[in-house]
């Protein structure tokens, strides 16, 4: 694993980042965009949707 490579744990970490920024509120990754490259880099290294990446970050849970 490289050191920009994303995984599960960098993924949730970046998400929880965003979340903190956000006032522990509604996070929306297009304001963030360290979050929306985070996701989409994810997204295509393991063959998933955006939206099933960024329900891993908030949650944990994969669904693919």
């Amino acid at each position: 694993m490289g050191l920009f490579d994303i995984d599960d744990a960098k993924l949730q970490g970046f998400y929880h980042r965003a979340w903190l920024e956000a006032n522990r509120g509604f996070v929306d990754p297009r304001k963030y965009p360290y979050l929306d490259h985070a996701i989409t880099q994810y997204a295509r290294t393991y063959g998933c949707t955006y939206d099933e990446a960024l329900i891993l970050a908030k949650t944990g849970k994969k669904l693919f």
